[in-house]
């Protein structure tokens, strides 16, 4: 280190601590200097009140003082101390320091001298004053050079700025505003200050902003020493005077403010500062849109509406509120008393959602920065899913009390889910009872015997019908039953809720009150018959006096066309009670037969009886009056008089069929009545014997048994009585039913019933089971014999009526031989003949014998129910045309004669079918009651059916068949050419004719039976025989029609070859079907004697039958092709049996 290393060293750290200590020094003197400046001009502010110019000269001259005596005084030795600007030098503070250190003086100063000489010295020798400076240093290093800086200065400045500092202290302390007032008005030397009044104003209002156009109202306290007794508000270039509230307070309101608004307050020459009212805008809703989707199970459709927030919906309905506001930040809704989330959407719009589940009201806030805006109340109306309501009526069926129609009618809120009807037993014929409630209020039933589903009306309300059949159910005497419906609505929120209808007891019909219906409608339905029957007779006058006046006028008047017209309204009014009659006695059968079995016999004569009240009127007599309705226009005498010669026919007819009703009505009602007579006297013979027993037993009191029997006993009086009035009954009736006399049989019976009564009243138990059970027995004998009697009866008479109704076929079919016969005659007779009177004489004998057929016909149709209604019209049909044949004889009318007399051959043949018809089934009902032959399940029946016969056997018989015809065909060719037509027996063409179209039917019948069995497995194997069978019809209808020509013999041939090919195919499938020859002749073998002599006599009256003309109408062919079929198929048939 050099020697004056260190000097310098101590010189640098004098020279910091001077410019320091003059730094701090500057400070203090600033401070006070510009402090007491401070203060003087705040004093002049204060004293003065400088205007603008004023304090902006003042501030401005303080501001340039201050930067001076800062930058001088603090800045200035600051540079220094920081050697940023010069400061004192090396030579300065060794003269600073010698002069403070008298032992230095000179002395550092020439150090450094010395030490510059060093420096600069290039290349001399400097050792010496190397030297002598390090000596210097060494005596100079001791000194404390920081001593020699003069602080005195700075404590001086010290002390003045102390004293400077308290005051200023203590009066901002005791009196801020002296200083900061003035201190205020110099900053803001640009700002105009008001000079401070003897008082102040004092604005009250929270805040100066209000809704836009809404009124503010300014409310000012004046506080001070000297308070005005008036204030003034200026603003909008006026003064305005404002109201006095209370002695320092006073109001105005500014009605309406659209826009900002200066305004100062006024007193007594002193103004306030300046205020302005801001008017902002206020929130409010732009749109609150309420959206709602119902429950899908209601039905209802979506509902949106916009700036309509009341509602109306179904409970669990969701609703999402959009709501958009204006001049806003937010919304906020109450429900009830509950906040509502609120959350942010788009666009300045806000949402909620709620699903319904009560009534309520909500209030929907518009907020915002300034303010909140009104809210708006709505109210939410809730619907709850309701009950259903149900509605039944109930009607009974007219013709049966086992079926109810049920009309109901459903309605619901918003629809159904389920419908039933149910029902359940209260009470069986067991006599056990259920006394308990089969449920109770609304809960569902769970005790019932039976439930339907039922098909649910759609939408809110709807009606269903339902019709309950009973028959099903096994519902006797004594049993009731209770039924309801029961519906559940779709309410999707809490679950189907359940309705249930009134219940409807019904209890089943006793047999009295069923056979007291039965008679009351019978009587009814008896006196209609007659009444009717009256009517007819009436109309048929009409109609008798309407020809009369026709054929002696000839022409048709005004009032004949009244006539006619009144006529047709009574014949209309007689068909309506026909029809009603015969509605209601189909009624009476079907309600009388539902709690009853009915035998079946009784069944079979209802059906029988109902048939004929069905054809009472014919179609074909309403057609006629039909067609007299349209002839009425046209007032022709002639179409008029036909019309009801036709008229005439069908209404005699018809009185026949009226009086036949009312005879077999009679007849059947009889019939039940002592069915049910001899059913009830079984009854009590059982009860009788139960009573017996029990009083043998002793099971009763002597009290109970005795009102027992006495009950018994009354009971037996009244069938007594029953009895009485069904002889009487049958006295009344055409013919009479043979009926014992059990007048003794009854008074033993009655007597025995009372000395078991009386016994039981003397105390004699045994006594009386002996006559109880003697009075028992007797009564299931009589009813034995009743029984049995009425079967002989009926048996006896229907033998009776088939001998009958076998003599008259005979008959008819004779009168027809007869007139086939004349009629071939008068074909051959020339009109000059005196044959031709012969001829007339003999139609007239047949004339008479017609007549006496209708006679004998029409009283064995009141007695055969079987007969058709056909008959009595058909036999009309004969005698009408009989007498015109016998006028066309009078005046040699050969053509007419021919046309009748073909009319009544027709009418004949018809008149044979449906006798013959009749016959079969009197029969085939007699056959039924005898032990049947073969493998059979029921008497009466018939053996196991016949296989399908093969395609070899039919093509056999067909072959014998086609000889027949070429015989055929060579007769007819043989009697054209020679004219011998006339010369053949009458009817032996044909009956060959008719037998062969039989035989043809027979066959044809056998192919479509094998073919339908052929194809029941869908194969189409029996498609071949089918049309064979086409075939045989081709053939079977040349037979009827008696066209028999090459064409026909050319069919059979194909036939042939048909037949050949399916027997060859039958061969080769392996069908193996067994013969029932042979078993049918074993049972004949077997055949009881009696049923012997019927097969016997059946087959002569077939054989008979076998003659009847082809020249038949279609309906009636085909009648008699069945039943030759019948005919040609019984065993032994020399044609037909393979």
């Amino acid at each position: 280190m050099k020697p004056g290393i260190s000097l310098i060293e101590k010189l640098d750290d004098f020279i910091r601590r001077y410019h320091r200590n003059k730094a701090l020094r500057g400070a203090l003197l600033s401070f006070a200097t510009l402090t007491l400046g401070a203060l003087l001009l705040a004093a002049l502010e204060n004293v003065s009140r400088f205007g603008v110019a004023g304090r902006t000269v003042l501030f401005y001259a303080f501001a340039a003082t201050t930067l001076a005596v800062l930058a001088t005084q603090v800045v200035w030795p600051m540079l220094q101390w920081f050697r940023l600007s010069g400061g004192l030098s090396y030579d300065q503070a060794a003269r600073i320091v010698g002069e403070h250190f008298p032992e230095v003086k000179d002395k550092l100063l020439n150090t450094l001298q010395l030490q510059q000489q060093v420096d600069n010295a290039q290349g001399a020798d400097v050792t010496l004053l190397a030297a002598s400076i390090d000596q210097r240093t060494s005596s100079l290093r001791p000194l404390p050079f920081a001593q020699a800086v003069d602080v005195g200065p700075a404590m001086t400045a010290l002390r003045m700025a102390l004293p400077v500092a308290v005051v200023v202290g203590t009066l901002v302390w005791l009196k801020p505003t002296w200083v900061t007032e003035p201190a205020t008005r110099i900053v803001q030397h640009r700002t105009e200050f008001v000079e401070p009044a003897p008082f102040r104003f004092e604005l009250r209002n929270e805040s100066l902003k209000v809704a836009a156009g809404d009124a503010l109202t300014l409310e000012v306290e004046v506080v001070g020493n000297e308070l005005p007794s008036a204030v003034m508000v200026e603003a909008q270039g006026g003064r305005f005077r404002m109201e006095r509230t209370l002695d320092h307070i006073f109001r105005y309101t500014f009605p309406s403010v659209r826009s900002s608004t200066p305004f100062r307050f006024l007193a007594n020459g002193w103004r306030s500062d300046e205020f302005v009212a801001v008017p902002f805008a206020m929130p409010s809703l732009a749109e609150l849109r309420v959206e709602a989707t119902p429950p899908r199970y209601t039905g209802l459709p979506a509902i949106d509406q916009r700036n309509q927030g009341d509602l109306t919906v179904p409970e669990g309905t969701p609703i999402q509120w959009s709501i958009r506001v204006a001049n806003g930040d937010g919304v906020t809704m109450r429900l009830a008393d509950n906040p509502l989330d609120v959350r942010a959407g788009a666009a300045n719009t806000y949402l909620a959602n709620w699903v319904a589940s009560s009534n309520t009201v909500y209030w929907v806030t518009p907020t915002g920065v300034d303010a909140i805006g009104d809210s708006l109340r709505h109210r939410i109306r809730v619907i709850r899913d309701g009950k259903p309501s149900i509605r039944v009526s109930e009607e009974q069926d007219s013709t049966s009390r086992k079926r109810r129609h049920f009309t109901g009618a459903i309605q619901d809120d918003y629809g159904f889910s389920r419908l039933t009807f149910a029902w359940a037993f209260v009470e069986r014929a067991s006599r056990q009872r259920l006394d308990e409630p089969l449920f109770a209020g609304d809960a569902p039933s769970v005790e019932t015997d039976g439930r339907v589903e039922l098909d649910v009306p759609t939408g809110r309300q709807g009606t269903f019908f339902h019709t309950w059949n009973m028959g099903e159910l096994d519902w006797r005497e004594g049993d009731v039953l209770e039924c309801w419906f029961e519906a559940w609505d779709n309410d999707g929120v809490h679950g189907a809720k359940m309705v249930r209808s009134g219940t409807t007891r019904i209890a089943a019909p006793s047999q009295e009150e069923i056979r007291e219906e039965r008679n009351e409608t019978a009587d009814s339905i008896e006196e209609n018959l007659e009444e009717a029957s009256r009517e007819a007779a009436e109309l048929r006058e009409a109609m008798e006096a309407m020809q009369e006046r026709l054929r002696e006028q000839g022409e048709m008047t005004w009032q004949d066309r009244q006539a006619m017209e009144d006529l047709i309204k009574q014949q209309k009014s007689l068909q309506e009670k026909l029809e009603q009659m015969r509605e209601e006695n189909e009624r009476k059968d079907g309600r009388a037969n539902e709690f009853n079995k009915q035998e079946e016999r009784i069944l079979d004569k209802q059906d029988q009886l109902q048939k004929l009240m069905d054809n009472i009127m014919s179609e074909e007599l309403r057609q006629i009056y039909e067609q007299m309705e349209e002839l009425m226009q046209e007032m022709d005498p002639e179409k008029m008089q036909e019309q009801l010669n036709e008229m005439e026919l069908n209404h005699d007819a018809m009185e026949k069929e009226l009086d036949r009703a009312l005879e077999q009505f009679r007849q059947l009602e009889w019939e039940t009545k002592m069915d049910e007579a001899i059913d009830d006297l079984k009854k009590l013979a059982d009860a009788q014997k139960m009573l017996a027993e029990e009083t043998d037993l002793g099971l009763m009191t002597p009290e109970e048994l005795k009102a027992k029997q006495d009950s018994l006993n009354q009971a037996f009086e009244g069938l007594r009585k029953d009895l009485d009035q069904l002889e009487k009954d049958n006295q009344q009736l055409e013919n009479p039913n043979p009926m014992m006399d059990s007048s003794e049989e009854e008074q033993s019976i009655q007597e025995e019933m009372q000395k078991g009564s009386e016994q039981l009243d003397k105390g004699k138990d045994k006594k009386a089971s002996n006559s109880q059970q003697k009075a028992g027995e007797q009564m299931e004998q009589l009813a034995q014999q009743m029984e049995q009697m009425q079967m002989d009866s009926e048996s006896e008479s229907a033998s009776e009526d088939m001998d009958a109704l076998r003599a008259l076929l005979e008959n008819i079919l004779t009168l027809s031989f007869e007139e086939e016969g004349l009629m071939a005659e008068l074909k051959l007779t020339n009109e000059q003949d005196p044959r031709y009177i012969n001829h007339g004489q003999s139609q007239r004998k047949l004339k008479d014998d017609a007549v006496m057929v209708e006679d004998s016909l029409f009283e064995l149709s009141m007695r055969i129910p079987q007969l058709a209604a056909a008959v009595n019209r058909e036999i009309g049909l004969v005698n009408r045309h009989m007498g015109k044949a016998l006028d066309g004889f009078g005046e040699r009318q050969t053509a007419d004669i021919a046309m009748n007399q073909q009319y009544v051959m027709t009418s004949f043949n018809n008149l044979a079918l449906l006798l013959d018809e009749a016959l079969q089934q009197m029969q085939q009902k007699e056959a039924q009651k005898q032990p049947g032959s073969g493998n059979c399940e029921k008497p009466g029946g018939s053996g196991n059916p016949s296989p399908s016969p093969k395609a070899g056997d039919m093509k056999k018989m067909q072959q014998a068949l086609g000889k027949k015809l070429e015989q055929m065909k060579e007769q007819m060719g043989k009697g054209a050419n020679k004219g011998e037509v006339g010369k053949q027996k009458p009817g032996g063409m044909s009956k060959d004719l008719a037998q062969m179209a039989a035989q043809q039917a027979a066959l044809r019948k056998m192919a479509q039976e094998k073919a339908k069995r052929l194809n029941e497995d869908g194969s189409g194997k029996g498609n071949q025989m089918g049309d064979i069978a086409k075939e045989m019809e081709e053939i079977e209808r040349d037979l009827v029609n008696r066209q028999i020509d090459q064409a026909t013999l050319q069919r059979q041939q194909d036939l042939i070859t048909r037949l050949l090919e399916a027997e060859n195919a039958e061969r080769i499938r392996g069908e193996k079907e067994e013969r029932t020859s042979q078993t049918g002749d074993d049972a004949l073998k077997t055949t009881p004697p009696q049923a012997s002599e019927y097969l016997r006599q059946k087959m002569n009256e077939l054989e008979l039958l076998r003659t009847v003309p082809a020249e038949l109408l279609p309906y009636y062919r085909d009648r008699v092709n069945d039943y030759f079929n019948t005919l040609d198929l019984e065993p032994g048939s020399p044609e037909l049996t393979p």
